[in-house]
């Protein structure tokens, strides 16, 4: 048997079991020792049962303590079983004693426990304990248990799969650990202080200590963001290795530009515009992501830099997630080109069913689309700029996919005048957009292989928008505001986090109580607004339909729209100065923020206001957030403390991963991790086992 082995042919495994490991991502030996528990028990921090009597164990098993775990070294003094007459089921109850007092503990339906712990029986018991207010007393609950003082690791299980049968399978296999080639250069192993990796895995599977785990798991926790920002590394110099046309700045040209603009730059505007026309001067790819708040004006930034590559010569490409996005950068970047000459295009799948229209617009000097500029039979000539508007909802490939579109036959006075070899391996100039605020830490990792600008100001004429966590008594008077506000002309949007009826929809259990589109327009139209023009939007209908949907509010034919997350981004509606968000709980503070940011798009007072169903002091908490703070950055950092990274933006799609070990907000340990992949990056050629292991990252993502 060797790591490569299949885990079938371990002993006790066989075929079905397999299976059942399948599930578990295990196929071979070698993914058995790298899964690694979920959890432990420390059966080794003994606590007095007359410790706990003394404390204030009343009050901290209904406050927040309440999941924690004791353990308690005890002799058995009594123990039977009873049953009930309501449920049928076995309650397991024992008495059990140290030197220092008594406590009850109680089993549910396992009346085996009675006989195989008989009286005067010595143990160790790990669990919960709680308040009895029947008895007055204290109680141990459902607790495991051992013989002796130890660390147990918990494995994450499935069903015929138990804990306790992976820990055995890798107690039976743990003699091939030293077969597992160490992949970190021993010199960054030395000056990081870590752990060997065979040392790691066995510490994790089979640990001496708490110590001995802190090390094993710093260890993994480097490994994981080692190994992910090498990867980013890697791209960035993979890139840097390719040309790109260097383009020439007309700074008179330029000038005319903002000045025909029909609004006033920002300074932070102007800083990052600055910055990525420098980019675009170079013969080496722009890799670039612009990150800027909710109306700060990332699009104008965008339109600077089509507006020096079309100058120059080059087509320019923009994809957007949504067609409703899609849709305004397109009309917006109509009417800024207008003035200069150039012509736009727009590409989405809508839009290519007009076979009439389809190849007026591919001949454009500026692409915008949907991912249907993924699949154009021919791939867009002279393309010197690609932008991509929100990247992390497109995977790693579609980005590629774009940005890899073929240069074809430019004219070679346009090659000489750009300082471009036609012999060279071309790469169009790439710029990123995101309105999604991204914390600190997770920008140095998530986006390591970019260079990143942050538009840090907003227009002068904004308002802040006033933000109110409104209370179930207070919902008429927030619909008295509504109504008042349409009276004026205002527009409100009202956000759901579902679309139909849970009859028709298969719904999450929690979800059984959420608003609906569907149910929720016609509720506000019936009973509510019964004056008012309500119309509803959400991912099922159309393209056509959200088309015209939105032409229809932004021309104020509805004072009212029902909508899913499909306006998160980028919808610009001048006249709504309302948000609605129903059941807040179930979206993230980002998210939160984005709907947010759908108002307050001119010099008009704004508000947001959000409802929530959930009675969790959590929920509320989160929530109060939103009112005291109207930073997206700001937000952002509170959102990854409370959610994490996967569930804050669901990167997992653009190439991140979930780290098991890593906290993306330990700043020290991502600039320890930054500072070796940038020094192994180049000389990755002198470690061979290192350059295999990332071989055996790039084909697991792939």
């Amino acid at each position: 048997m060797d790591l490569k082995t299949k885990v079938q042919f371990i002993k006790g495994v066989g075929p079905k079991i397999a299976e059942k490991l399948d599930k578990l991502g295990v196929k071979t030996v070698q993914d058995l020792l790298f899964y690694f528990p979920r959890a432990y028990l420390d059966y080794t921090k003994i606590t007095k049962i007359g410790d706990l009597e003394s404390s204030d164990i009343r009050t901290r098993t209904l406050g927040e303590d309440q999941n924690q775990n004791i353990t308690i070294k005890v002799k058995i003094i009594n123990i039977a079983n009873r049953s009930t007459r309501r449920r049928k089921f076995t309650i397991t109850e024992a008495m059990v004693a140290d030197e220092s007092s008594s406590i009850k503990v109680v089993w549910f339906n396992q009346p085996y426990l009675a006989k195989m712990l008989s009286a005067s029986r010595e143990l160790i018991l790990n669990g919960k304990i709680s308040f009895d207010r029947f008895s007055g007393q204290l109680q141990m609950e459902s607790p495991t248990r051992t013989n002796y003082p130890r660390i147990v690791a918990v494995y994450s299980e499935t069903v015929g799969i138990s804990s306790g049968f992976i820990s055995r399978l890798i107690s039976n296999s743990k003699f091939l650990i030293p077969n597992i080639n160490e992949y970190l250069p021993e010199e960054m192993i030395r000056k990081n202080n870590l752990m060997g990796i065979q040392q790691a895995i066995l510490t994790l599977h089979q640990p001496d200590n708490s110590a001995s785990i802190k090390k094993a798991r710093e260890r993994m926790a480097f490994d994981e963001l080692f190994l992910f920002l090498l990867q980013k590394q890697l791209l960035k110099n993979d890139i840097q290795l390719q040309q790109a046309p260097a383009m020439k700045i007309d700074q008179n040209f330029l000038q005319k530009f903002v000045a025909s603009l029909p609004f006033e730059l920002t300074a932070a505007q102007k800083k990052v515009s600055w910055k990525i026309i420098q980019d675009l001067a170079k013969n080496k790819p722009m890799n670039r992501l612009l990150n800027g708040d909710v109306g700060s004006g990332k699009t104008i930034v965008a339109a600077f830099a089509a507006a020096v590559a079309v100058k120059n010569g080059f087509r320019v490409a923009l994809m957007a997630p949504t067609e409703i996005l899609a849709n305004q950068h397109y009309k917006t970047l109509s009417k800024i080109f207008k003035l200069h000459g150039a012509s736009v295009g727009l590409v989405t799948a809508a839009e290519t069913k007009k076979l009439s229209a389809i190849s007026r617009q591919l001949s454009a000097d500026i692409l915008v689309g949907t991912q249907a500029l993924l699949h154009l039979k021919e791939p867009i000539g002279d393309l010197g700029l690609v932008i991509i508007d929100e990247q992390h909802r497109f995977g790693v490939s579609q980005r590629e996919a774009l940005i890899n579109s073929k240069f074809q036959g430019p004219d070679p006075k346009k090659i000489t005048a750009n300082n471009y070899q036609p012999t060279a391996n071309f790469r169009p100039h790439y710029l990123s957009m995101t309105a999604t605020p991204i914390p600190r830490t997770m920008s140095l990792v998530v986006f390591a292989n970019l260079d990143v600008s942050v538009i840090d100001e907003m227009p002068k004429n904004r308002k802040k928008i006033i933000t109110k966590v409104i209370s179930p008594a207070a919902r008429q008077k927030a619909y008295d505001f509504v109504e008042a506000e349409a009276k004026v002309g205002h527009q409100t949007f009202v956000i759901c986090p579902l679309i139909e009826d849970k009859e028709t929809i298969k719904s999450n259990l929690f979800d059984e109580d959420k608003k609906t589109v569907v149910k929720e327009a016609e509720r506000l139209q019936r009973e509510v607004f019964p004056n008012l023009r309500i119309a509803m939007l959400h991912g099922k209908l159309k393209s056509q339909e959200k088309e015209a949907i939105m032409t229809d509010f932004k021309a104020k034919k509805y004072d009212i729209l029902v909508s899913t997350s499909v306006v998160e981004v980028g919808v610009d509606i001048l006249s709504a100065t309302v948000m609605m968000i129903e059941d807040a709980e179930s979206f993230g503070l980002a998210q939160l923020h984005q709907f947010r940011g759908r108002v307050g798009r001119s010099n008009m007072q704004s508000h947001c206001l959000i409802f929530s169903s959930s009675n969790s002091e959590n929920a509320r908490r989160r929530l109060s957030y939103m009112e005291k703070i109207s930073s997206g950055f700001e937000l952002a950092e509170k959102d990854l403390q409370l959610r994490g990274p996967g569930q804050m933006y669901g990167y997992q799609q653009s190439g991140f991963w979930d780290f098991s070990f890593a906290d993306i907000g330990d700043r020290i340990m991502i600039e320890r991790a930054t500072e070796a992949a940038k020094s192994i990056a180049s000389v990755i050629d002198k470690y061979s086992e290192l350059k295999k292991k990332v071989g055996e990252i790039r084909k697991h993502l792939e």
